[in-house]
């Protein structure tokens, strides 16, 4: 018997840097789809969060799993100490001084997870939650990539995310830059010697107003 796919999505808002369950939200996506048996692949579609599955008894694990991060990847913007005792700066730090903390914290867990799925529900321990693990300082919309296999009788049409939602999504990401860094990023490049430097090659400054002006173009 061929296997039916469903590949859709679900969106997260995050209280901030943090855990959100996400067993309820699963389970009635697997439950809508209709999907007794099968597996459900996630994917979390962003570099400064992540996926994990924990304790979801004792709330203290999961403070005691945030304090460990707090020490290992500090949110100060500064990375490691050298043999002289000094902290450097990250040099990515265009949304704030969590910014770069928030990519090597995501780098350090998981962005992807498959879990078998039986008489309808994820198949989990008695003292086992999935969590989406936010890393950046303030609250962020987040999406959820779910890819269903398995027998789906009430099989859905994959979510379709139109022109003009990507253009709301980027729009809302722009908001969250540091407007001042950028602007002062973006002033340099009209410097001839800054130009002159880096021998011409695009940085990311040159391709974000490409961007900008993709997005300008498009049809409203």
């Amino acid at each position: 018997m061929a296997l039916d796919q469903l590949l859709t999505r679900l969106e997260i808002c995050t209280d901030g840097p943090g855990f959100t369950p996400l067993n309820h939200q699963l389970n009635q996506l697997i439950r809508d789809a209709g999907l007794s048996h099968g597996v459900i692949h996630l994917t979390c579609l962003h570099t400064s969060c992540s996926l994990t599955i924990n304790e979801n008894a004792d709330p203290r694990v999961l403070k005691d799993l945030a304090a460990w991060m707090d020490a290992v990847v500090p949110q100060d913007g500064f990375g490691p100490a050298d043999a002289d005792g000094r902290r450097r700066r990250y040099l990515h730090d265009d949304e704030g001084d969590d910014d770069m903390p928030a990519h090597i914290r995501t780098a350090l867990t998981t962005q992807t997870m498959s879990l078998s799925v039986v008489e309808g529900q994820l198949l989990l321990g008695t003292w086992q939650a999935v969590y989406l693990w936010e890393h950046r300082a303030s609250p962020h919309r987040r999406r959820l990539s779910c890819h269903l296999i398995g027998d789906l009788p009430n099989r859905a049409t994959p979510m379709d995310q139109s022109p003009a939602t990507e253009r709301s999504s980027t729009a809302a990401m722009l908001q969250r830059r540091n407007a001042s860094k950028l602007n002062d990023l973006v002033q340099a490049r009209h410097v001839p010697e800054a130009w002159a430097e880096d021998g011409g090659i695009d940085t990311d400054v040159d391709l974000l107003i490409d961007r900008l002006h993709e997005i300008s173009d498009q049809p409203q």
